[in-house]
Formats: structure tokens, C-alpha cells, sequence
């Protein structure tokens, strides 16, 4: 391998959120834990973007930047190299993260008392973007069995068609399930959705991070003429740069996108992401072709040592990103003793509890560290449990 993914980089005296937040949020956590919990990557970025960032800081000062022509070419490019989904420069607009996004489209195209939809379990920056704007969220349950999961099309029909139902979150790849959803699934999911007049705000920041053979489709490219939906993609969790915090939005609509740029605040990209981003998409393509094969591995690793040391627990390796979704149902335990269990084993991992709604007795396991890294802490939670 070109690349050095076993490497075991020291992030303290970094701020790093995923060192420093475990004994602040997790009574049962020891001091020094093994955070397999929020989703960036203990990697080194690419060395192209990290020369990229450094030409930059040779220029001395760092002002107030705007989003380059370049970096809307670069992501246009991406789009349609890796997903065969055609779009325009001019359709990109900058936004300081995905969550931003979520919270911007809620305030601009719904009212207090809309309801917004989406499935569950979910990532809870939906439910908060709902819910601390006035809105009403609308939980539709997806169907897990045996560790997989689909969307009930019955149930999320019944909850578009709601007379008040104004959005749709829509999460794919799927976190925390990990689905990655078929051509079929996002036909009918985009029809309920538009037959209803449902605008629809894509989450599709995992994109690139499938296992081999699995192919992400942009729901936008199957509705090439539909104007009532934004596609938010980054290259941050790809290419693990998401302090940068950097977003692109993909809006088709032009009074949409003219309205969203003059009358709302989007911030500007920070002087360094620019150049981050246009590197991660020029010039980066092997880098993340090598972390999908090392991802892959410590998947199926996983999936090893679960079957000889938790048979109780099931898993269904993710079709996408690089987060397992684990059902520790069959132990017996509630929800806050797994936790427990977990937690004062010196592993920090997410619960259910986390993920808004139909998640209980579900752990979510970040599997973007060294591999050895994963291997003890997944040890850890085989001698919780056995």
C-alpha cells in the first residue's frame, strides 16, 4: 500500500472533540479510553491536501475567503467521475458544514407547525434542526431483521401524504444503519416524496465511502428535472478534513439558490478549504481508494471476531460509511447496562439512545482507526459481554 493507515497518530493537544468529550458526556468512561465513537477518521489526510494547505499558509495571510470557482469545478467533476450524476458550477453553494445546511433549509422553506419526516434511526442533528426551530418531526421506522434494514414504504407513505408533512430528510448512505439505498428504493422514495410536494434535503456526505461492488446513487440524478430538492455533499468525512468545515450544497432551483445566497448568512469557507477540497477531489482519488480496501478489512474483521467471541450480537457489515451498526438485543441487558458495561471496559462507542428513535440496544462502532486500535478496543467490548 501506498498509504500508512496502521499508523497510530497522537491527537492530544489537539482539541480533538473525539479525545476530549468522552468523561465529559459518559459518566462510566475512565480517563483514558479507547474513542471509537464520532465520525472523523484517525488517519493522516492525504499528503496532497496537506501540501495543498501548506502552499496556502505560505501566502502569509488568511482573510475572508469566498468559495473559488475552482473548488465548484472540482466537486462538479467529482460528481460526475464517481457517480455518473452531470451538474453545473453554478448550482454549488457554500455552506459551513452539512448540520448548517439541515438548520437553513428548515428556517427557509418551512414555517413553525410543518412537519418534517424522516427515517429512524436517524443522526440527531435531524431531529435537532426540527425540533429547536418550531417544526414538528415525523419519525418513520425503518424495518430491521436480522441486522438489515429497509424502509417501510407503507409507513412513510402514510407519513408524507400528512397534510402538514412540508420536508424530507433523506440519509444516504444511511447513518447509523449504513444501507446504501437501491435504484428501486430512491425511485419510490423520491416519487412519494414530490407526489406529495415534499421538498427533500439529501444528506449524501458518506457518498464515497462504500464497500467495494456497492455503488451510491445521488437521489437528484434520478430526478434531473425536479427542482425541489438540495443535495448536500462534502468531501470531509472522505478525505477526513471535516474541521475544515466546508460543505457543498447542490441547489437546481435558480430563485432558490439566488434567494438562499442573498438572504441567508452562509459564512465563508475558512482560508485553508478551498484549497483542501480541490486537492481531496483532484488529486486524492487513490488515497481513498486505499482507505476503502483498509475499511473493508477491519469490516470483515469485525464480523470475525463477533461470530467467535458475541454470537448474540448481529451484524450486518454497512454498505456504506464506515460505521457499524451493531443489534446487542440478544444479550438480554438494557440499553444503559451495555452502556455500562461497555464504557467501564475502556471503550467509548454510541448507543441507540443517540440516534432519536428505534435504535435500543444498538451500539454504533467507528471502525476509521488503525486497525490494531480497533482490534482492542472491539477485545474490550468481547470481555464486557462474554
Amino acid at each position: 500500500m501506498k498509504y500508512n493507515f496502521d499508523e497510530i497518530i497522537d491527537r492530544t493537544g489537539t482539541n480533538a472533540v473525539k479525545l476530549e468529550a468522552g468523561t465529559k458526556v459518559n459518566p462510566y468512561l475512565p480517563e483514558h479510553h479507547i474513542p471509537l465513537w464520532v465520525a472523523d477518521m484517525d488517519f493522516a489526510c492525504a499528503p496532497e491536501i496537506l501540501r495543498a494547505m501548506q502552499t496556502r499558509l505560505d501566502r502569509r495571510i488568511l482573510g475572508y475567503t469566498n468559495l473559488s470557482d475552482a473548488c465548484k469545478t472540482s466537486a462538479c467533476r467529482w460528481m460526475e467521475r464517481r457517480f455518473d450524476w452531470k451538474t453545473e458550477p453554478e448550482q454549488v453553494v457554500f455552506s459551513a458544514g452539512i448540520v448548517t445546511a439541515l438548520f437553513a433549509a428548515v428556517a427557509r422553506l418551512t414555517k413553525p407547525g410543518d412537519e418534517v419526516c424522516f427515517l429512524t434511526p436517524a443522526y440527531h442533528p435531524f431531529d435537532d434542526a426540527v425540533v429547536k426551530q418550531g417544526r414538528i418531526p415525523i419519525y418513520s421506522r425503518m424495518i430491521c431483521q436480522d441486522g438489515a434494514w429497509t424502509i417501510d414504504f407503507a409507513d412513510l407513505s402514510a407519513k408524507l401524504s400528512r397534510p402538514n408533512c412540508a420536508m424530507f430528510f433523506h440519509c444516504n448512505p444511511h447513518n447509523p444503519t449504513g444501507r446504501v439505498f437501491t435504484e428501486t428504493e430512491l425511485k419510490r422514495l423520491g416519487k412519494l416524496c414530490f407526489a406529495n410536494d415534499v421538498f427533500v434535503v439529501s444528506d449524501e456526505i458518506h457518498a464515497d465511502l462504500t464497500r467495494k461492488g456497492i455503488t451510491h446513487i445521488p437521489l437528484s440524478k434520478l430526478f434531473p428535472e425536479e427542482r425541489r430538492i438540495i443535495t448536500c455533499t462534502s468531501p470531509s468525512k472522505s478525505f477526513n478534513i471535516a474541521g475544515n468545515c466546508h460543505a457543498h450544497l447542490f441547489i437546481p432551483d435558480d430563485a432558490l439558490r439566488r434567494d438562499w445566497t442573498k438572504n441567508y448568512y452562509n459564512g465563508h469557507p475558512n482560508a485553508l478549504s478551498n484549497e483542501a477540497s480541490v486537492a481531496a477531489y483532484d488529486r486524492c482519488e487513490d488515497w481513498l481508494e486505499e482507505l476503502r480496501g483498509y475499511l473493508d478489512e477491519s469490516f470483515a474483521m469485525m464480523q470475525q471476531l463477533l461470530t467467535e467471541r458475541l454470537p448474540k450480537a448481529k451484524l450486518s457489515i454497512a454498505q456504506g460509511t464506515y460505521l457499524a451498526w451493531v443489534d446487542l438485543s440478544g444479550y438480554g441487558l438494557s440499553e444503559q447496562e451495555l452502556k455500562r458495561k461497555i464504557s467501564q471496559a475502556g471503550v467509548f462507542v454510541q448507543f441507540g439512545e443517540d440516534f432519536v428513535d428505534n435504535g435500543a440496544c444498538f451500539m454504533r462502532v467507528n471502525l476509521a482507526s488503525p486497525r490494531s486500535v480497533v482490534r482492542e478496543g472491539l477485545e474490550r467490548i468481547c470481555r464486557a459481554l462474554e
